[in-house]
Formats: C-alpha cells, structure tokens, sequence
C-alpha cells in the first residue's frame, strides 16, 4: 500500500501544480522577489501587486514547489488576509505532524502539507518565504 499511496500522492501534487492561471511573470507588479531553497536549489521568482491583492510566479523548482506556489497564488488573497506568517507557523506544524486548527478552506492545502511530505518542508514553504522577504525588506 506504500508505493500506490506514493504514485496517487504524486500524481495529485502534479496535478495542484499544473494550474498555471498565476504563472509567468508580466514586470508590471511593483514588488518582486527571488528566492532559492538552500537545501536543493530550487528558485521561485514572485511579482506582487502594490495593493498586496494578486501574485505571479515562476519556478525553476521541484513539484512540490510549483504546487505550493499555485496554492498560494490561487488563495493569495485569503492567505494575506489571514496573516502569512501564521499560515506558514500552520504549515510547518501540519508537515509536522501536529493536530492543528485551521479557519481558512483552501482545496488541496491540506494535501500537500500532510506528514507524508515532511521531508520537503523547505520546497512547501519557500513560496511563503518568498512573499515575508518581500513585506520585511
């Protein structure tokens, strides 16, 4: 049951990544960002309107990056709204393992982070850490 678990994991991670409705960057945003996972190298480029309202991305990264990245873009309103700091504390405790509360409904969030993708925490939240860069710089 491990393998089969693994193959439909991919495959519905492959799937969150390939909305590409906030993919590519247009150099129009008043912000932008360029981040690199230490651990694999993986990139992602963000532009964010000046109203903090909608982002684009690019990524030269892992699936796990690209899903994350259309996660965040697709929600990003509702993200912002909520506080991006505390939905990147949730994710980590989720990727964890921990029994956490969650107000917010996004499709597929609870997917990617569940404990089974532990060991690419980095990949999940290098979106989330993209966008703090550029609210704290």
């Amino acid at each position: 049951m491990g393998s089969l678990y693994k193959i439909m994991n991919e495959k519905k991670i492959i799937q969150i990544a390939s909305n590409t409705s906030f993919y590519g960057l247009k150099n129009c945003n008043n912000f932008e960002i360029k981040a690199k996972n230490k651990i694999c190298g993986d990139e992602i480029k963000i532009e964010v309107d000046k109203d903090f309202k909608n982002i684009r991305f690019e990524t030269n990264s892992c699936i796990y990056t690209q899903a994350s990245a259309a996660i965040l873009a697709n929600n990003f309103s509702k993200i912002y709204n909520y506080g991006l700091i505390k939905m990147l504390t949730y994710i980590k405790k989720k990727l964890n393992g921990e029994n956490v509360d969650f107000s917010l409904k996004i499709r597929d969030l609870n997917f990617l982070i569940d404990k089974e993708n532990k060991n690419r925490k980095e990949c999940i939240t290098l979106p989330y850490d993209a966008i703090l860069k550029i609210i704290n710089d």
